[in-house]
């Protein structure tokens, strides 16, 4: 009897060994390097629901979606002098040059659709920028509201 348990126990400790050496070589050790926003999605790691979207790899590297600017037969993305509407919401008046560089957030403020009407051209100082009118005034003094949780109507 006494060798039987014997023989389990060394059987016990083999098994434990075993298992042990085994875990240890199957650990998987490797790095995948990651240069882009592609590489990052292609390498498993997740990806925030973001505009544009965001991965951050296993080392903590950030990487942003690289997106097309937007353009459209609502004005944004139009040119004119030199100068062009950017950004996701159409707010912003901006050198063509480097609206296409131009990244922003995607929200919607009432005052934002004043600047469906107004005119980006170049200002007295050379840079771009939205002219000052009594109209555009009056509206962002006073901006349509929101209809039904929808975009203003004048928009």
């Amino acid at each position: 009897m006494k060798t039987v348990l014997i023989g389990v126990a060394v059987l016990l400790i083999a098994t434990g060994i075993l298992f042990t050496f085994n875990s240890i070589q199957t650990t998987d050790t490797t790095v995948v390097t990651v240069t882009s926003f592609e590489e990052c999605v292609a390498a498993g790691n997740p990806v925030m629901e973001s505009y544009p979207r965001q991965c951050r790899s296993a080392d903590g590297q950030l990487f942003v979606e690289e997106v097309p600017p937007q353009t459209s037969d609502d004005g944004f993305g139009l040119q004119a002098n030199g100068c062009a509407v950017a950004g996701c919401s159409g707010t912003l008046c901006v050198s063509a040059d480097e609206a296409g560089d131009i990244v922003t957030t995607c929200e919607y403020r009432p005052e934002y659709a004043c600047y469906k009407e107004a005119s980006c051209e170049p200002q007295a100082n050379g840079q771009c920028g939205w002219t000052d009118t009594p109209q555009l005034r009056a509206c962002l003094n006073n901006p349509p509201q929101f209809e039904d949780g929808g975009i203003p109507q004048a928009y």
